[in-house]
């Protein structure tokens, strides 16, 4: 009988299972599922927040940006339940933590989070940007605190140019597991792929400030949703075969996060933490390489097993399965799942390659690639990418893009971050979009890495690389 004091664990597993001889390797999407049920019961565990604010020259003109700054800083703070450990950093050419004045991190309380907004208040802009300093400081004063869940939010208004090159990666290697870091970026003169690399690592999201005035009601968010995680460390165990071995992972909703490098490995088991849990749903694709050569054919051959850990194992394995087959019929046809997934993946190359030569002023590429990423957005659902597309470009009647004017450096990052906002089946459809019809013929497959796109596409989903010739 279920725990009611414990949280609800699912884990759901996709696939289609047939090989051809051909074939090297198995895609598979893992459903992940957590609900709170029961846990306010046993009370939430201990959680620590840290706001890391740009406070360099920059954000001082215009100066709505400290301001909106300070008032996001007392939105956030005053969100704290009591009893939440918590801290203020200002963030220049090196890092200062503005609140409480000292080591440890303060616990909210009435006098504490009055006394952290009169902090706040008096952030003040002069100096430059280091953000590896910042992130450091964020580790050691998590290191100080016996909290379970650790999350901060950090925001910038420009590039990372005060410090030596390398540092912000070897920064973000030993904070990689410690802490989960949001990262927003305000104004129109920071590097968008800066902050996604940020979140990417620290397993957080990464996206653009549209509006000073929004920035309050976003810090806010962020705050509420990281007190609401009750599950401090939620692990996916993979036990492979000899004939597979993992290719790659990554988290694919509800955004795009490679994670193949935060795996650990020995033998022929791999863990995976995926950090910390509310009550929420994730989703992850999995590939494996496969010797098909070592399958027998007709019958289904174990490849690997998936379980969930929540300090212990929470619920039954799940087995990936292969089975070798002549049947092209059968081993052709994607799993619908598989085939959305790497349809999001296709969808952000198109949308990053629009910024690429919008960047380099090539405005015709631009509306090219953004016209295949609005036909792909359509077809996937994803309504997000669509709203942010829309602030960019036009789409005519007959489906042809054309760049709007006046764009704001701004809604391209938004853009850009937001290629990796993924859809969900269940997801609601977005209004309809007039698109070009999508061409037939035979399914293009990529030199690179084999993987096999829908006849029309011009970049592999997978790898990114362009696929050559025309398509069919």
């Amino acid at each position: 009988m279920p725990d009611p004091d414990r949280p609800s664990f699912t884990l759901q597993l996709s696939q289609n299972k047939y090989l051809a001889p051909s074939d090297d390797r198995m895609d598979v999407v893992l459903t992940v599922r957590v609900g709170d049920a029961g846990v306010a019961a046993a009370g939430p565990p201990a959680t620590a927040e840290l706001l890391l604010v740009d406070c360099s020259s920059s954000m001082d003109w215009p100066p709505t940006k400290i301001e909106a700054a300070r008032h996001a800083c007392r939105a956030a703070i005053g969100s704290l339940r009591d009893g939440v450990l918590f801290g203020v950093v200002e963030g220049t050419g090196r890092a200062r933590l503005v609140y409480p004045a000292e080591p440890p991190l303060a616990v909210a309380g009435e006098r504490t989070r009055r006394a952290a907004k009169a902090a706040a208040a008096g952030l003040i802009a002069g100096g430059g940007t280091a953000m590896s300093t910042w992130l450091d400081l964020a580790r050691t004063l998590f290191e100080q605190t016996p909290a379970a869940i650790r999350h901060a939010v950090l925001l910038t208004d420009g590039r990372n140019e005060s410090e030596r090159t390398g540092a912000l990666d070897a920064a973000l290697d030993r904070c990689r597991g410690q802490f989960a870091c949001d990262a927003r970026g305000i104004g129109d003169d920071w590097e968008p792929r800066e902050l996604q690399r940020i979140a990417s690592v620290l397993r957080g999201s990464a996206d653009a400030v549209l509006e000073d005035s929004e920035l309050a009601g976003d810090f806010r968010q962020l705050v509420e949703r990281a007190m609401g995680r009750t599950v401090p460390d939620l692990r996916l165990r993979l036990t492979t075969m000899p004939y597979s071995r993992l290719r790659f992972v990554k988290q694919v909703f509800p955004a795009e996060v490679e994670l193949t490098g935060q795996c650990r490995t020995r033998d022929r088991l791999v863990e995976l933490p995926t950090g910390a849990w509310g009550d929420e749903l994730r989703e992850y694709h999995l590939c494996l390489d496969v010797e098909a050569g070592e399958l027998t054919r007709y019958e289904d051959r174990l490849l690997g097993t998936v379980t969930l850990f929540a300090g212990e194992p929470v619920g039954e394995p799940q087995a990936v399965v292969g089975y070798l087959t002549d049947d092209l019929a059968l081993s052709s046809i994607p799993d619908d799942d598989v085939a959305r997934v790497t349809g999001q993946a296709e969808l952000g190359c198109a949308v990053r390659a629009g910024w690429d030569a919008f960047e380099r002023e090539d405005r015709a590429v631009a509306a090219r690639e953004w016209g295949t990423a609005v036909r792909l957005a359509t077809e996937l659902g994803n309504a997000e990418v669509l709203k942010r597309l829309g602030r960019l470009v036009d789409v005519r009647d007959d489906g042809a893009v054309t760049i709007k004017d006046g764009v704001r450096p701004r809604d391209g990052f938004s853009l850009v971050l937001g290629s990796t906002i993924s859809t969900y089946t269940g997801a609601a459809e977005p209004a309809a979009v007039a698109v070009p019809p999508e061409p037939g013929g035979a399914p293009r497959q990529c030199v690179h890495c084999g993987h096999k796109a829908r006849p029309s596409a011009k970049r592999c989903g997978h790898c990114g690389e362009p696929f050559e010739g025309s398509p069919s």
